[in-house]
């Protein structure tokens, strides 16, 4: 796993993350809800994770020849 593709997937979680946050949690941003933790620090983690998956799927399959 090389920096740029961490790099590329801190972006990508960044960018997603964000949109998810503001999805899922837009009353505790905006109002006068409580922000959950533990559910906005994951919404980060799953498109870092979901990113370099793909990433590394996409170099095996690249390297074995298969589409």
């Amino acid at each position: 796993m090389s920096r740029l593709m961490l790099l590329k997937a801190f972006k990508v979680a960044a960018l997603v993350g964000t949109v998810l946050l503001v999805i899922n949690q837009y009353d505790a941003l905006l109002g006068e809800t409580e922000l959950r933790v533990i559910p906005a620090l994951l919404t980060y983690c799953v498109p870092f994770a979901v990113f370099l998956a793909g990433q590394v799927s996409n170099r095996q399959n690249a390297s074995s020849g298969q589409r």
